[in-house]
């Protein structure tokens, strides 16, 4: 179909046609007209995820994943947050919608339940692209109730996240609470364990008292061997002399043994020349043999003390010896008792010091999720307060006019097309060769008006030769 015929179609059935698109038209606008105004109230808030968390002092990881906005939009539309909005707006104390309530469910149900669900059911909420803000939106009729609703959800929204934050803070801290309670008491009972085995030893049991004994024990040691190094020469040297007194090294340097010995060999050495001079019975020989035999004598008898002195110093040294192995293994019997009593106490210290810094843990915690439990504010903030609007946002009457305007069009044009295909006529010259196979011979004008005549020659497709041969009754 052309739009020659189509507008051919349209000439022959105006009234039709325009009957129907007034009639739409008119119908759409009168409705739009009668329909009730709607408004729609709007607010915002934003969510801050980069900034530290004042109390924590780190941004959270939860916080800066993509779905953190998607979550706070469902923890805002929830029905905790309805029904907080209702608890502060006082809505379960309005008569008329208690009639209400009871109309739509005959009074079965939770009434605020209730009241909260419909109160969902006009709200949006939706993210800001881009950004961290939250549009928030509520249609009601009356645009003061709208902007008080906006504004209750805004409200109960930033008191909701303060709650979710703080609640399960107060559960830790009166957990942390009980817990620091306990390790105090376990702190207590440690100290006093510590103080009583302490008590029982007499002492303060301390690594320096411990380094004193065990350097009196190393010096004992030290001193002992020295000592055993003394005795082994003393006693070597005891054997010495026992065996052979005139060769042993004390008695050789004894100064008294030499004195006598040089006398002796003096004496020995005149009495030989004695006896070569006046023999043996002279009485120089014989007073000079006695004294040489008296003298020998004396060498003798102070070669045996000495020798016998050594004996005694020996003995001496023998007797040092387990005198100073005694004391030795006494500091090692005191020194290992204290290190005994020092691994005790230790062992007493270290639970104090584990039950003091568990008990610090829990503290910390504890000082942490109180400061938690008493914050007023969260991670987000009222941005834009809703405020009554003055212009409905619905029924918008020039949308709904140009909307029924094109939708009254097509329907007009559906409805003259389908009585055409019902009742098929021909409307121009051009239709007459397809539908009907017959060449154009001609038409009859109509001649209503002098300028259709003047026209027909082109309807016609004749030319001014043609013309001559039609009659003129103009």
């Amino acid at each position: 179909m052309t739009f020659e015929q189509l507008i051919a179609i349209l000439r022959a059935r105006w009234l039709i046609a325009l009957s129907t698109f007034v009639l739409i038209l008119g119908s759409v606008t009168t409705a739009t007209l009668l329909w009730p105004k709607t408004y729609t109230a709007s607010g915002s808030v934003v969510v801050d995820i980069k900034s530290p968390d004042p109390i924590a002092g780190m941004v959270l990881a939860g916080v800066a994943q993509p779905s953190f906005l998607m979550t706070q939009i469902d923890i805002l539309t929830s029905s905790r947050v309805a029904q907080q909005v209702v608890r502060n707006l006082r809505l379960a104390d309005s008569k008329v919608m208690q009639e209400n309530w009871r109309e739509s469910t005959g009074g079965v149900g939770d009434f605020q339940a209730w009241v909260a669900q419909l109160l969902r059911s006009g709200l949006e909420a939706r993210p800001s692209r881009g950004s961290n803000v939250i549009y928030i939106s509520y249609k009601s009729p009356d645009p003061q109730f709208a902007a008080a609703i906006v504004n209750g959800f805004i409200r109960a929204y930033l008191e909701t996240t303060v709650e979710l934050r703080t609640d399960p803070a107060k559960q830790f801290n009166d957990l942390f609470g009980n817990s620091a309670k306990q390790l105090k008491a376990n702190l207590l009972e440690a100290q006093t364990r510590l103080s009583t085995f302490q008590q029982q030893q007499g002492l303060v049991v301390t690594d320096e008292r411990f380094d004193i004994e065990t350097s009196r024990l190393n010096e004992l040691s030290a001193q002992l061997v020295s000592l055993q190094a003394v005795a082994a020469d003393s006693g070597s040297r005891q054997a010495a002399a026992v065996s052979r007194a005139d060769q042993s090294p004390d008695v050789i340097a004894n100064p008294l043994i030499s004195g006598m010995k040089a006398d002796l060999v003096r004496q020995e050495a005149q009495l030989q020349q004695f006896r070569a001079k006046y023999g043996e019975n002279h009485p120089q020989v014989i007073e000079l043999r006695s004294s040489v035999t008296d003298l020998r004598s004396k060498l003798e008898g102070e070669i045996r003390r000495v020798a016998s002195s050594l004996g005694v110093n020996n003995s001496v040294n023998a007797s040092r010896v387990a005198q100073l192995r005694a004391s030795l293994e006494e500091q090692r019997a005191k020194v290992l008792k204290l290190k005994n009593i020092r691994d005790q106490a230790a062992v007493l210290q270290r639970e104090v010091d584990s039950a003091q810094k568990a008990l610090d843990g829990v503290v910390a915690r504890l000082q942490n999720t109180g400061l938690e439990s008493m914050a007023q504010q969260s991670n987000v903030a009222a941005l834009e307060a809703a405020k009554a609007p003055s212009v409905p946002s619905s029924p918008r009457l020039l949308t709904n006019v140009v909307l029924g305007g094109a939708a009254a069009f097509v329907v007009t044009l559906a409805l003259v097309l389908g009585m055409e295909l019902n009742d098929r006529r021909l409307r121009t010259l051009s239709e007459v060769e397809p539908m009907l196979g017959l060449p154009l011979l001609g038409s009859v004008p109509s001649f209503k008006k002098r300028d259709e005549i003047r026209d027909l020659p082109k309807r016609l497709g004749l030319g001014r030769s043609d013309m001559k041969a039609l009659p003129n009754n103009a």
